[in-house]
């Protein structure tokens, strides 16, 4: 299963009319420090109809540039499946269920999937919401993100790698890459993704002009949960 969940939207192109999805959740990201096992996340029905959720966690890992989910019962949810009713709140646990000791930070996903109401007249389809939350359990000497980056081509975008030495991600946004002579070459305005901890990961961003050569150094900035960053790489070219 793909990391790449995002928030998803499944929809029937061919249907006349459409229930709006009603699921909400809070907060967005879950973050639970040593020594603690467990946390909770809100479901809220906006509604006027009940639903019913499905919850999910997932293993999150990043190696060889890309991001994978796995199966896991080191974490769950409970309940897994929830009713609520019109406008009702319900709070939802999430358990770290392995008696082994956190090393680092551990990285897991809540998938929470509104799943489809039954049919109440022809020619209509629920929207069905899945939210993606991510899930941090970090030990007592989490060393902080520490990355060292590279840039290489892929056709017409540049790809932005990053290995992360440390054992805490690192949230990207706003990121740009620029050329010796401080032209943007390529950037993303909003959320690029997470570097997690002693992992691995690779970006494609849209070249904002021509591409830079391969063995020339570019500089890249952006926004992590601490502040700006700023580094330096050398355009490796694509094998």
């Amino acid at each position: 299963m793909r990391a790449r969940l995002a928030l998803a939207v499944a929809c029937g192109l061919t249907t006349t009319t459409a229930s709006a999805a009603s699921l909400q959740v809070a907060p967005v990201l879950l973050d639970v420090p040593a020594a603690g096992s467990a946390t909770t996340i809100t479901l809220r029905n906006t509604d006027t109809q009940p639903i019913t959720a499905q919850i999910r966690v997932y293993r999150w890992v990043q190696a060889g540039g890309e991001e994978r989910l796995e199966p896991t019962g080191d974490v769950v949810a409970s309940p897994p499946f929830v009713e609520l009713r019109a406008r009702q709140d319900y709070t939802v646990r999430v358990v770290r269920t392995v008696r082994r000791t956190v090393a680092g930070e551990e990285a897991y996903r809540l998938v929470i999937d509104e799943l489809p109401r039954p049919q109440q007249r022809s020619g209509t389809v629920s929207l069905v919401l899945r939210h993606v939350v991510p899930v941090f359990f970090a030990s007592r000497g989490t060393s902080p993100a520490n990355l060292t980056w590279g840039v290489s081509t892929q056709g017409r975008r540049l790809v932005l790698n990053a290995r992360n030495h440390g054992d805490a991600r690192l949230r990207l946004s706003a990121v740009s890459i620029r050329d010796a002579s401080g032209r943007v070459v390529g950037a993303s305005k909003g959320l690029v993704g997470y570097a997690l901890g002693q992992g691995t990961m690779s970006w494609p961003l849209p070249a904002t002009g021509p591409l830079p050569r391969p063995g020339s150094r570019v500089s890249i900035s952006g926004s992590g949960e601490t502040g700006p960053f700023n580094a330096a790489a050398r355009v490796q070219a694509t094998p």
